[in-house]
């Protein structure tokens, strides 16, 4: 029954008749004949599909939300096609929805669909940055032969450097040059950007010789580490003899300008930083948003409120409609400057005309309301956010750490009662937050607060033995005991150190003051 099922599932995956045969060819192709350069469908072909799947991204969604609607989408008898659903998968990963796109590409293989070998590395990529490198290695491992090349292994190594894991990936790129599959670029790139995240930049200058004696002739992005790699040992005159030598024999990106600039902030040469974006602004794509974006910072960081309001005007003349992603970066850069009157303006801008409601925009006025001292109006659109279901794990994360600092308890302790229904989806409250709550309890010695933030940590599955050790010490401080503990960290088996079994002895004593 299962099997005909996914039989039936699969022969509902068509092509959109905008492909034409050379898609349908391509849906059932082999791995050998996807190798072949792809040709992405025409715009009109996976968007209506990217803007019904793309309605899960206001919030966290489940995880089988991504499954259901392309489901849905078949039982519609709507065309559907493996670009398609790649195009989206492309799409959410580069503005950071990868559990969405993870999602998707789960999908496909659970309907047989063939995923060529750029794909392996790109879902390989995507279960790092969901599940861990832990279950990226797993992936890696279980892949059949045929998947496992420079590309993939050139992914795991990049994985590496996104973990920080300098000793896993410099001893995977020795097994790759033992394997001799090291001649390419992309190699390269991946091992100076694990240098680069790896705290290591100095030895990429020496990497980038390298790649140019063994006869691989550098991109952009190579170009683009090394840069960074300067200004990471503040040596802005190298970076800056880097961009010279580039500017002599090829276009330089805009991206390498906005690094440059970058370097030139972090040192508060400000008027430099500018003609830096000048130029970059001179080479940029008008019609990439992102690139927008950059200026838009940069010119904040610089302190020019006259250039970030002149970017923001060329941004929205760049496109019929700005997306809530410039929204989000022109009020972030509009709150860095303290404009308050034009924070208030765009965001009232953004509210009249939005497509779809987005909690992160909302989050930056909630925070500069807090800023300001404004806490009535903050918590009056907290309120509203609640009541409209628009509320998130970044609105609870901004009031969970206003209500700290002020000492104000009582609220933190209800907005925690209702962290489960905020916290929603796959995220987790951050380790830093909750241990700042138990280090502010403790020195409190307030135990029955204690035991509160420890009941609201057992509903959102963060009670551990850290949690423990802190309500037991405070305990201890108050003077006072609780027989119940010692039995409630056995029933939910959770390992304390030797240590604290002396303490956890003396509070689970019957003298003193009980607490039921």
């Amino acid at each position: 029954m299962l099997r005909s099922a996914a039989t039936a599932a699969r022969r509902r995956v068509s092509v959109s008749p905008t492909l034409g045969r050379q898609g349908r060819a391509l849906l059932h192709a082999s791995p050998e004949q996807k190798a072949r350069p792809e040709r992405r469908p025409p715009l009109k072909a996976w968007w209506p599909l990217y803007a019904r799947l793309s309605a899960h991204l206001a919030v966290p969604s489940p995880s089988e939300a991504m499954a259901e609607e392309l489901e849905q989408w078949l039982r519609e008898r709507r065309p559907l096609s493996e670009d398609q659903i790649l195009s989206c998968v492309r799409k959410f990963r580069k503005h950071k929805q990868n559990r969405h796109a993870l999602q998707l590409m789960d999908w496909m293989e659970a309907h047989g669909l063939n995923l060529q070998l750029k794909h392996q590395a790109l879902r390989l990529d995507l279960v790092s940055k969901v599940n861990g490198i832990h279950a990226a290695e797993e992936y890696f491992r279980n892949l059949p032969d045929i998947f496992r090349s420079m590309q993939t292994y050139s992914c795991l190594l990049n994985c590496y450097a996104e973990h920080g894991m300098a000793e896993k990936g410099l001893e995977l790129y020795e097994n790759m040059k033992a394997m001799n599959i090291v001649s390419d670029v992309l190699v390269y790139n991946n091992l100076m950007c694990l240098y680069l995240k790896t705290g290591q930049p100095e030895k990429i200058p020496t990497t980038f010789v390298k790649t140019i004696e063994n006869g691989i002739q550098p991109n952009n992005f190579s170009y683009f580490v090394l840069t960074e790699s300067y200004i990471m040992m503040n040596d802005i005159e190298s970076a800056e003899k880097v961009l010279k030598e580039l500017e002599k024999v090829n276009s330089v990106p805009w991206s390498l300008y906005t690094t440059i600039a970058n370097g030139y902030i972090k040192l508060q040469q400000f008027d430099k930083a500018e003609l830096a974006l000048k130029k970059a602004e001179e080479v940029q794509d008008k019609h990439d948003a992102f690139s927008w974006h950059c200026l838009l910072s940069n010119y904040a960081s610089c302190g020019n409120l006259a250039e970030v309001k002149r970017i923001w005007e060329s941004l929205k003349s760049a496109f019929k409609k700005c997306s809530n992603r410039s929204y989000l970066v022109m009020l972030k850069a509009l709150k860095k400057l303290d404009d308050f009157d034009s924070l208030q303006q765009i965001f009232q801008e953004w509210e009249s005309n939005h497509e779809r409601y987005d909690m992160k925009i909302p989050n930056v006025i909630i925070q500069a309301y807090l800023d300001k001292g404004m806490t009535d109006k903050a918590e009056a659109m907290l309120q509203t956010t609640i009541v409209q279901g628009h509320y998130n794990y970044g609105t609870f994360c901004i009031f969970a750490d206003f209500y700290l600092e002020k000492s104000k308890i009582n609220e933190a302790l209800q907005l925690w009662r209702d962290a489960k229904n905020m916290v929603k989806g796959q995220y987790r409250v951050p380790a830093k937050l909750v241990n700042r709550f138990l280090k502010h309890l403790e020195h409190s010695k307030d135990a029955d607060a204690m035991e509160t933030f420890c009941e609201c940590l057992r509903k959102l599955d963060c009670l551990d033995a850290e949690a423990y050790e802190a309500l037991i010490r405070t305990y201890i401080s108050a003077g006072r005991t609780n027989p119940s503990i010692a039995q409630r960290i056995k029933d939910d088996r959770v390992d304390i150190r030797p240590e604290m079994a002396e303490l956890l002895r003396i509070v689970s004593s019957e003298r003193g003051k009980e607490v039921d």
